[in-house]
């Protein structure tokens, strides 16, 4: 994994010029083309010498990365860092430290890094991708799979040697996993439950993100009295995938018959929040919280949950760590601000799409404010780009407002008005 290297001066976060600077302008261009070139003494030189440059986080990228290019690693990371300090929004800065950790074998602070560059720059394609191949690396299929489709999603060069390599690996497992499903059809006629189920088992092997699929595995263990593997396929679309009420009662009624009561206790606790008052679910579900009431009084059986969360946290799994964070503050009948601080960074980390459109679309009034108008055409592209609805408030905003500022660039630049 190679270091991200700055490819233009527009849109990165510590860099912040009124529109008449042009000498600083022209400054870090002059540097950036020292880089660009390979001379990186020259440009080392010319930014170091720049108070200016020195002050910016795009300087300190700079610095960092002329750094590592002539072969001083420890330098580099230090002026990452400190890119990071003066700007804590320098998405670059983030993935050089990665990567450079990634190289010494420290997998799992890498991860970390790329998250967090993710929550700034979720189209960022190199940091997809090197998500994928980290999280593949740990054996964490699901969100391997999930991080290689992010990366052929956001990359634009779809004629690349990793694109096209990526795009014809997943094509393949795909065009496997269709194969398998059709074979599935021809069983299910047969009703050989025990042929779908290896199936299925193929299908997931192959081709990790298949929600559909874990539910159907689920299903046939419980006809099978498998209880404990049911919980954990339920367990996984618990975890990665949006959940259900039903699914909720399930894992909590699994875990009642398995004896873990304080997980039971903890999802009955979810589903009573998603239930109708006054319902006889609501009734029923309330009358095993009642019986399970004496984990409660466990407090070193709650304390494990806290352990638990902190161990997940290490190992980068975030979906573990936001739910034993769940069921410590459900178990221990607090609300910790700093754990929900914990959590809701977490729930970013996993789905930062969401998190970001709503920064930049509360970002565009102040644009069309400043007239800062291709500032605002670009940020309005990154929020279409961004969203998960192309029908969004967010998206019919973003491009009414690109619109008006594509109109009036256009009439500056035919009338100088």
């Amino acid at each position: 994994m190679e270091n991200t290297d700055l490819d233009n001066i527009s849109g990165l976060s510590g860099v912040s010029f009124e529109e008449n600077d042009s000498f600083s302008v022209d400054k870090i261009n002059r540097a950036y083309e020292f880089y660009q070139a390979g001379k990186y003494n020259e440009a080392l030189s010319m930014a170091e010498a720049d108070l200016q440059l020195n002050s910016m986080a795009y300087g300190q990228v700079l610095i960092g990365n002329c750094y590592k290019r002539l072969g001083d690693k420890k330098s580099a990371m230090s002026h990452w860092q400190k890119a990071v300090e003066i700007s804590p929004l320098e998405h670059s800065a983030y993935i050089n430290i990665a990567n450079e950790q990634y190289s010494e074998g420290n997998v799992n602070e890498a991860i970390l890094n790329w998250h967090i560059a993710s929550t700034i720059m979720p189209e960022n394609p190199a940091v997809n991708l090197n998500l994928a191949l980290a999280y593949d690396k740990k054996g964490s299929r699901i969100k391997a799979t999930r991080y290689f489709e992010r990366y052929l999603k956001y990359e634009k060069n779809s004629t690349s040697h990793e694109y096209l390599n990526v795009k014809h690996t997943m094509a393949n497992l795909t065009a496997k996993v269709d194969f398998y499903a059709k074979k599935v059809e021809e069983y299910k006629l047969q009703k050989d439950l025990k042929a779908i189920a290896a199936l299925y088992l193929k299908m997931i092997s192959t081709y990790a993100n298949l929600p559909n699929i874990y539910l159907n595995i689920v299903e046939i263990f419980y006809f099978d009295k498998n209880f404990e593997k049911a919980l954990e396929f339920n367990l996984i679309v618990y975890l990665h995938y949006p959940y259900t009420t039903k699914i909720l009662l399930d894992i909590a009624n699994l875990y009642y018959v398995l004896k873990q009561y304080s997980y039971a206790y903890a999802f009955y606790s979810r589903a009573l929040e998603l239930l109708p008052d006054g319902t006889s679910y609501y009734s029923k579900v309330q009358s095993k919280l009642s019986a399970l009431s004496f984990v409660l009084k466990d407090p070193e059986l709650i304390e494990t949950h806290l352990q638990k969360a902190r161990e997940a946290e290490k190992n980068n799994d975030y979906e573990i760590a936001i739910d034993e964070y769940e069921n410590y503050m459900i178990l221990s009948e607090s609300e910790n601000p700093d754990i929900r601080q914990i959590i809701d960074k977490y729930k970013i980390f996993l789905n930062p799409e969401p998190f970001v459109v709503n920064v930049l679309y509360s970002q565009i009034p102040d644009l069309m404010n400043k007239k800062k108008l291709n500032a605002c055409v670009e940020l309005c592209d990154r929020i279409m780009t961004l969203a998960t609805e192309s029908n969004s408030k967010e998206v019919i905003y973003a491009m009414k407002c690109k619109s008006e500022c594509k109109r009036i660039i256009l009439a500056r630049e035919q009338f100088g008005v």
